[in-house]
């Protein structure tokens, strides 16, 4: 029987996504600090070698993560920004499929890697059995995260990553000297572990209060969010091949050494990323919510919130592209150490597809939100074959470099199908959308004046 619609919502006005945009861009950054701050760590008191060996973890639990939420995460924003599904129970839902479906699979991977002793870019079976192990921590906060987003409590959203990286960076720094490699991965665990508990805990005590469903009710609203979010899943799931699969290939055929190089341009350059991706993390939930009301009001207001989104997405990949190339021509080797100066080059390669991909998410995020994730899958179904084949011909003839131009021409093509399939449904030009005006630039002013305002009330 499907479920009814949720009959309650909350009054008043929606939150503006200003506040939302802000705090996501927060959390990001200060996510991506401790990140970069990690690799840095490890890289000078371990070497590249086990720098490599600590991106293919990282990679790792990354692909698995994306092979075991089947999309889950976007039909549960999708139903509960919709205001169709109570917060509430589907927080309870989704923990308990996170933990389920996170034991059964780090289970099994656990099984596999011991039995066959697996040994992958300088990780022993154990090591690989730990990594698989942290699943359940690593499901638990990510959905609830979504459920909080679709609520617009971007607050609960934006602390999990940056505290997962805040958390992994001090434990790195405690366990990597007296316990090398395994003091890292146990740091990895940890960092997973503490945000799955500190989410849980907000969630629940900050969500919106409407009329909780029974149990009944959650299992058929989770599997209408499956029926939704596998459509787009599967284009996530190709994707993520696309950015993680690259380093895993490179650890089957490059030295280990090359693999710590190629990691540091892919972390420095996915910097590139972090705002846009705030910025993308806001736009679906809310499109979602407006094409839902049905109204002249909301079309309009969706019509000018793509709008930005897509012109500020633009402006950003333009700025940080400019200090990204002076970031990792300057920095780099002090940072990271002069054994690492391949990286500069790897990562000048890279950085043009990670602008465009920047800009392809704001355009995903405004036709998935509109309720076509269909096109998303299309789009990878076309790239992702093609990437593939760039990965199989020139990582094995050119290495990391091979990765990176293979890289940077998968995230191109993909900017391509996103920019074919925005117009399609939105019928927006999208060189046009892309082109900043006067009134983006002045967001910027009115955003430095608000902070400006309230900074001087606090002091």
């Amino acid at each position: 029987m499907a479920p009814e619609r949720c009959t309650e919502t909350r009054t008043g006005r929606r939150r503006p996504l200003r506040g939302g945009i802000l705090l996501g861009a927060a959390g990001r950054v200060l996510a991506a600090g401790g990140g970069a701050a990690t690799t840095v760590i490890v890289a000078r008191l371990l070497g590249p070698a086990d720098t490599g060996s600590f991106a293919v973890a990282v990679a790792g639990l990354a692909l698995l993560l994306t092979f075991t939420t089947l999309g889950a995460e976007h039909g549960v924003a999708y139903y509960v920004s919709r205001r169709e599904w109570s917060p509430r129970n589907a927080l309870r839902v989704v923990v308990r499929l996170a933990l389920a479906t996170g034991g059964v699979i780090g289970a099994g991977c656990t099984a596999v890697v011991l039995l066959l002793d697996v040994r992958i870019g300088g990780l022993t079976a154990w090591q690989l059995a730990l990594v698989a192990g942290t699943l359940p921590f690593v499901l638990t906060w990510y959905y609830a995260s979504y459920v909080a987003v679709a609520d617009e409590r971007f607050e609960v959203f934006v602390i999990p990553p940056a505290l997962q990286a805040v958390v992994m960076l001090v434990a790195v720094a405690v366990l990597a000297v007296p316990f090398g490699l395994w003091g890292v991965l146990a740091g990895l665990v940890l960092s997973h572990a503490v945000p799955a508990t500190v989410t849980l805990l907000q969630a629940a005590a900050q969500l919106s209060r409407r009329p909780e469903d029974g149990a009944e009710h959650g299992r058929a609203f989770l599997t209408r969010a499956i029926g939704f979010g596998i459509k787009g899943y599967a284009a996530n799931a190709l994707q993520v091949l696309t950015y993680r699969v690259d380093i895993m290939i490179l650890a089957g055929v490059a030295s280990a050494a090359s693999v710590g190089h190629y990691s540091v341009a892919t972390s420095v350059t996915l910097t590139l990323l972090l705002l846009p991706q705030a910025l993308n993390e806001m736009l679906y939930p809310r499109v979602a919510a407006l094409t839902a009301e049905q109204s002249a009001d909301a079309a309009m207001q969706r019509y000018i919130v793509e709008l930005k989104t897509v012109r500020h997405a633009t402006l950003v990949v333009i700025a940080g592209s400019a200090l990204l190339a002076l970031a990792l021509v300057l920095l780099v080797k002090p940072l990271y150490g002069p054994a690492f100066g391949p990286a500069i080059e790897l990562g000048l390669i890279r950085m043009p597809g990670v602008a465009l991909l920047g800009v392809a998410g704001a355009m995903s995020a405004a036709f998935v939100g509109r309720g076509y994730p269909q096109y998303a899958l299309y789009g990878a179904l076309l790239v992702v074959p093609v990437t593939m084949g760039l990965f199989g011909a020139l990582i094995p003839l050119w290495g990391a470099t091979g990765a990176a131009v293979a890289a940077t021409t998968s995230f191109t093509l993909s900017f391509l199908a996103a920019a074919y399939f925005y117009r399609r449904v939105t019928d927006h030009n999208p060189l046009v959308a892309m082109w900043p005006t006067r009134s983006e630039l002045s967001d910027y002013v009115e955003l430095v004046n608000l902070l400006r305002r309230r900074f001087s009330r606090r002091s």
